[in-house]
């Protein structure tokens, strides 16, 4: 978990930039309101970070939620929540 949580990257928009900017569809983003801060579901937590584990799931999205608030204080219009490596495949432990 730590691993795919140190993959995680914060991206601040500015308001201007998100109408220039058009995200690829096919990565997994959060985009969080700091006008109107709404709290992702635990779901949209899971298909971005690729835990699986509901405890994991809520101790992941309270910290992104943390992180988002204290962009929102160096006066970001937007934050978006993106995976570093989207492409990264999972592994299966082997015996």
């Amino acid at each position: 978990m730590n691993t795919r949580l140190a993959a995680l990257v914060l991206v601040v928009v500015a308001p201007a930039a998100t109408a220039q900017s058009a995200p690829d569809p096919m990565v997994p983003t959060i985009t969080i309101d700091c006008q109107r801060p709404l709290l992702p579901s635990q779901q949209a937590i899971s298909r971005l970070t690729g835990v699986d584990n509901a405890g994991q799931a809520y101790a992941v999205r309270t910290r992104l939620m943390i992180d988002s608030q204290r962009a929102c204080q160096r006066n970001a219009g937007i934050v978006q929540l993106v995976l570093a490596h989207p492409q990264a495949a999972r592994r299966l432990a082997g015996r």
